[in-house]
């Protein structure tokens, strides 16, 4: 408790430094502090009015308010424009080429909203000269409540992936404030102390997003106890069964509709290079009916998926394991969900987030500490900021606890290079 009171302390006192690095002849370009009648808010901002097909909300200059020196951005549950959601988007009329971009701001205290600072050339059909690249900045797009998203778009280059769809070059830093922690592992194996009979094995959990499930394996008594690690991928012994590969599946509700190219026959084909991906939301689960009935000693899964030298990330830490015994489930494994207490709660106060962009790199900053930095291959040419509130289920599960809540944004402010005299 000591411990998360000092990191809130030093966070507060950090917030509130407004300067760019020293050692260049900063000189300050654009401010806006907020401290006028809401109404003024048009004459240096441009506002969304429309739907937005990539995220669940659409986008209103209603969202936007100016209020006692803060601008808040606003969540709404109300169906406008084809969607359930409405939230806020606006950006400077001004647009700026290089220089420190500074924002001071609070997010929405909610899973599945995504608090942005940002930059982009594509607005408005802009044509750039021949050579230079549309790109985006994402100096942040913060997700409750303690997760900073850094990302730079290459949005003039694109290509296709293997289920055929258009995608850009990206390069991409998640950061999150709370110091990891073990709260699981990937790979399961559950044994029975004596092998039960059955016919049906269930497995369910209710992680509250959605997760990769890449393989589920159900096996007899071995006379050595030695199972293979599932981990390996390595072909099963010569007279070892699994009763999983033959199996019928029932699942929750199919592949998940973003991602149809994962789908649940995944989870028994034998191999974990493959995975179903869940649902979003409700109870997940698969039932896997093996034909007959069977002695079964040991059941093995894996979720999660491999994120190169970190190894596998984003396992689930909630299931439920279940075999059909006797004409009833019977359950022989749990594992309920660990709390999860951010070190850094970012919707609770003010925070400061950064970027000094020049022509060499882009250097990233939160609460003046530097976070990240790239070097700058593609973006050249001026760009409006952006303050942007949006929902989606990349930023968390979506649910009511949104409406209502804002994300409020205490001040933006650029500066840029003086020319020498």
């Amino acid at each position: 408790m000591k411990r998360l009171s000092v990191v809130l302390l030093l966070s507060a006192l950090c917030a509130v430094v407004a300067e760019p690095p020293v050692g260049k002849n900063w000189q300050l370009v654009f401010e806006d502090q907020f401290d006028y009648p809401d109404a003024q808010l048009d004459q240096n901002w441009i506002s969304q009015n429309s739907s937005s097909g990539h995220i669940l909300c659409s986008r209103w200059r209603e969202n936007a308010r100016v209020e006692d020196g803060i601008l808040n951005l606003i969540n709404r549950k109300e169906q406008r424009g084809g969607q359930d959601w409405t939230s806020a988007s606006l950006w400077t009329k001004r647009r700026f080429k290089y220089g420190y971009f500074e924002c001071r701001y609070r997010y929405a205290a909610a899973t599945g909203t995504n608090n942005s600072f940002w930059l982009t050339t594509t607005h408005g059909g802009a044509k750039l000269p021949e050579g230079i690249k549309h790109f985006e900045i994402d100096i942040n797009e913060g997700h409750y409540p303690d997760k900073i998203n850094i990302t730079i778009h290459n949005l003039s280059d694109f290509w296709k992936d293997n289920a055929g769809r258009r995608r850009h070059h990206s390069w991409s830093n998640s950061i999150c404030l709370t110091p990891a922690k073990k709260i699981g592992q990937a790979a399961h194996e559950i044994r029975l102390e004596q092998p039960l009979r059955t016919s049906k094995v269930r497995f369910s959990s209710r992680h509250p997003d959605r997760f990769h499930l890449r393989s589920l394996r159900v096996f007899p008594k071995l006379a050595d106890g030695k199972y293979p690690d599932i981990t390996s991928n390595a072909a099963l012994p010569d007279g070892l069964i699994d009763y999983a590969r033959t199996a019928t599946i029932t699942d929750s509700s199919g592949s998940n509709p973003d991602f149809l190219q994962y789908r649940v026959e995944h989870v028994i084909d034998g191999g974990i290079d493959t995975s179903w991906i869940t649902p979003y939301d409700g109870e997940k689960f698969i039932e896997l009916d093996l034909g007959a009935e069977y002695e079964v000693a040991c059941v093995q899964f894996l979720t999660g998926w491999v994120d190169g030298k970190k190894g596998y990330v984003l396992y689930i830490d909630t299931f439920k394991l279940e075999l059909w015994v006797d004409g009833a489930w019977r359950e022989v494994a749990r594992r309920e969900p660990t709390p999860y207490v951010p070190a850094i709660d970012l919707s609770a106060d003010f925070h400061t987030y950064a970027l000094e962009w020049n022509e060499k790199e882009l250097i990233f900053f939160f609460d003046g500490k530097e976070m990240d930095r790239r070097k700058n291959d593609i973006c050249h040419w001026e760009a409006p900021v952006f303050l942007s509130l949006a929902i989606g289920r990349f930023g968390g599960p979506v649910t009511d606890a949104i409406d209502g809540t804002i994300m409020a944004v205490d001040y933006v402010k650029v500066w840029q290079e003086k020319a020498e005299e």
